[in-house]
């Protein structure tokens, strides 16, 4: 399992954060990467957090690999089996969601060009549909190779995830749309379905 794991970790990284915005520069001239890791702290935080726990999740199953012993959890066949199914599936949203952002899609907010408010497609689900598929298959490469690690990798981007879209993107995006994101975020949960909506009189605190 471990090397399902890596090759589908490796394949979920080309293809989201390489195949995708090449084709994106391809249709519009630009990628939607941002040569930065933030212009804020905590957009900065939230950056290296992800970076690490990417790094933990496609280490996770290298170290496996290579021989390390790491302490593992015994999962039935058919749990292994839907890891990859939800691993498969987290790159069809993210893919999906990159296509309905379109020019729209950044690797970190660019205050310069702020993006129109997307709300159609997996945006109809949840607010962020490619955060979604990150933790999707953070989980699903943790369920193939069920270490300490794997739980860590999780968590970190969990976290990592939560920090960019409360301190940093949502703040953004109700300054640049005002009503209708507060209106949006208070109807669509945030990386579940009504999990995760905004609500009360400056929608700051979630339902759920």
């Amino acid at each position: 399992m471990a090397t399902v794991a890596l090759v589908l970790g490796i394949c979920y990284v080309v293809v989201v954060f390489i195949v995708e915005p090449l084709r994106l520069r391809w249709r519009t001239g630009a990628s939607g990467w941002v040569a930065s890791l933030g212009a804020t702290a905590a957009e900065k935080t939230a950056s290296a957090m992800f970076l690490l726990g990417c790094g933990l999740e496609l280490g996770n199953p290298a170290l496996v690999l290579a021989g390390v012993a790491l302490p593992r959890v015994t999962f039935p066949v058919a749990v292994a089996a839907a890891g990859a199914g939800l691993s498969v599936a987290s790159v069809v949203l993210a893919v999906a969601g990159q296509h309905h952002m379109g020019q729209a899609w950044r690797t970190s907010i660019d205050p310069d060009h702020p993006a129109p408010l997307v709300t159609t497609g997996p945006f109809r689900v949840v607010r962020n549909p490619t955060y979604t598929s990150l933790l999707a298959n953070s989980l699903a490469l943790g369920l193939l190779v069920p270490t300490p690690a794997a739980l860590v990798a999780v968590l970190v981007c969990l976290s990592a995830l939560q920090l960019q879209t409360r301190r940093v993107e949502e703040p953004h995006l109700s300054r640049v749309h005002g009503e209708d994101y507060l209106r949006y975020a208070g109807a669509v949960g945030r990386f579940l379905p009504v999990i995760g909506r905004l609500s009360g009189p400056g929608r700051q605190e979630p339902i759920g």
